[in-house]
């Protein structure tokens, strides 16, 4: 690995020398300074040079002489005997544990593009990492006549037909099909489990096609664009909106009230309004309408996270019904995204978060986030050029932070947008 910018006055070894000098420790605010403090003498602005007594919030904990300038600064005496490095420059080079791990996982990829899925896995096996390097089947558990009709009536029920009649996929065992709909609450399915499980695989199969989609997309983004790509395309909302709109809702197969009522919700929300129209970035986050940020109210349309999950596990159940062929796992689920897919690769999107800090003459400071004890979401402020104040909520310190920040947004785009009117209406009359 090479993680050192070569510079020949600070890590070249010339060929037949060897080095056996201790190193001292480099430190630009020193070198600066020091910078600085020659100019000041070529300009003899160096009037008195004594121990200076300093008091107040900034004082210095150490004996280290200091002098006074002209313009009254107080300068620090840059001292010379810094401490030694660690290591030798010249022969050997710092590396982080993070750098050793990006290392290692661009090894991983490499292996993967060049030698394909089986090469990749023995090469994690040598690493350490156990994986299973020969392919295996699950064989379905043989059930008796009780078990076949009660499948058969839960499939005829709640008319799981039209479910493979949407996604292009007809199962051949339908009970995959009927655990990635049941919900924990529903007890009345004694046949399979919950959908848990395969949520669990779905959500890692997602996530592993769509990242190879989007790396071997004909624009070859960038790796910040892959990134905030990768977190717009596989997040809970996204999921849980496509879910909505491919009407899986009406065959989720549960018992539990409270969810009921924040689906029916949920679905109701996307129906005013055409939730795919932009991509998002977080998990359960809570819905931003121009209202209620106008009115000054906290967000109260919440994300179901049962429905993103059903979307994953029907993935999961969609995999190990065909045979664990991901490319056949791809031409269902591609079908389904293609439109927000498509929508994301057009015009990428960026984290909110970022988008504020990398703002023109934009400077966000977010505060500690402060808990709701009677709701048990947190809330988080974000302080915008010193005098604007916006608060995000959710049920973590992301979600939050990330409502925050775009609530910050939309407040700075209409104040752009307003400055704009003005100075075109100044244009015209001057």
């Amino acid at each position: 690995m090479e993680t050192a910018k070569f510079d020949p006055h600070v890590n070249w070894l010339p060929p037949c020398y060897a080095s056996t000098s201790e190193f001292h420790a480099v430190n630009p605010l020193d070198q600066n300074d020091h910078e600085e403090e020659v100019g000041e003498i070529a300009q003899q602005s160096v009037i008195d040079e004594k121990k200076v007594e300093l008091t107040g919030w900034g004082t210095l904990d150490d004996d280290r002489q200091h002098y006074k300038c002209e313009n009254g600064e107080i300068k620090q005496k840059i001292e010379l005997d810094l401490p030694p490095l660690p290591y030798n420059m010249l022969t050997q080079q710092w590396i982080s544990d993070k750098s050793i791990a990006d290392a290692v996982e661009a090894l991983i990829g490499a292996h993967l593009i060049q030698l394909g899925q089986e090469a990749v896995l023995k090469f994690m096996n040598w690493l350490g990492v156990r994986v299973l390097t020969k392919r295996f089947c699950v064989q379905p558990q043989p059930l008796d006549t009780h078990s076949r009709k009660s499948l058969l009536l839960l499939y005829n029920k709640f008319d799981f037909s039209k479910v493979e009649e949407t996604i292009g996929y007809k199962f051949a065992d339908k009970g995959f099909l009927i655990q990635a709909f049941t919900h924990a609450s529903y007890f009345n399915n004694r046949v399979t489990g919950c959908y848990q499980r395969l949520e669990f695989l779905g959500d890692a199969i997602l996530d592993y096609m769509i990242t190879r989609f989007l790396f071997e997309h004909r624009k070859q983004y960038s790796p910040g664009v892959l990134t905030d790509l990768r977190s717009a395309l596989v997040n809970n909302t996204i999921f849980a909106s496509l879910a909505v709109k491919y009407n899986f809702h009406k065959h989720f197969i549960m018992l539990c009230p409270p969810l009921f009522q924040m689906i029916e919700k949920f679905v109701n929300f996307c129906k005013q309004k055409d939730f795919l129209h932009c991509a998002n970035f977080d998990d359960e986050i809570f819905m931003i309408t121009e209202e209620e940020i106008d009115e000054g109210h906290e967000e109260d349309v919440e994300v179901p996270k049962a429905m993103g999950d059903i979307f994953e596990s029907l993935a999961g159940a969609v995999y190990l019904d065909c045979g664990m062929d991901l490319d056949i796992v791809w031409r269902v689920f591609y079908g389904l995204m293609r439109d927000v897919i498509e929508k994301c690769c057009v015009n990428p999107p960026q984290s909110p978060v970022r988008e504020l800090f990398e703002r023109k003459n934009c400077k966000a400071k977010f505060a500690k986030l402060e808990r709701k004890l009677e709701t048990g979401k947190v809330r988080v402020t974000v302080t915008v050029n010193e005098n604007l104040h916006f608060t995000g909520m959710g049920r973590g310190y992301r979600i939050a932070k990330c409502t925050a920040a775009k609530r910050a947004l939309q407040h700075l785009r209409k104040l752009d947008a307003a400055k704009s009117k003005k100075d075109a209406e100044k244009k015209e009359l001057g």
